[in-house]
């Protein structure tokens, strides 16, 4: 038999509810994170969203008298840096923002415990349902 009490589903379902509500406003967070990444002596500059996709590019009109390939050198150092700088935004709102959320072992215990509880009873249940047939 399992140690679980019926009275511990209420802490697990608020507990994953806060879980939840955190998850969300991490989401937030990151939704509007942006890098951003600077070649050529500031003659390129590039934007980057949270997913590392460009959203802007900005050539100051000295770069236009660049050959063809160090601007795209110039342009693929910005993106990189710009993807870079995204990445480490996003790593440091998910390290500071789940570090002390995750669930402790008390916690899984808990969790453990209620499921096994639940599988044992759906099996009571069909043995009774087999048991009346």
């Amino acid at each position: 038999m399992n140690d679980f009490d019926p009275e511990d589903l209420e802490r697990i379902t608020a507990r994953a509810e806060e879980m939840l509500a955190r998850v969300e406003e991490l989401r937030s967070e990151i939704d509007v994170a942006v890098g951003h990444g600077v070649a050529a002596d500031g003659q390129v500059r590039v934007t980057v969203g949270p997913s590392g996709r460009l959203t802007e590019v900005e050539l100051a009109p000295r770069a236009m008298r660049m050959d063809s390939r160090r601007l795209a050198e110039a342009m693929l150092r910005a993106a990189q840096e710009a993807q870079d700088d995204v990445a480490r935004k996003v790593e440091a709102v998910m390290a500071g923002g789940l570090g002390g959320d995750l669930p402790d072992d008390h916690f899984s215990d808990l969790l453990e415990s209620y499921e096994a509880s639940m599988e044992e009873q759906l099996r009571a249940l069909g043995d009774g349902q087999r048991d009346t047939r």
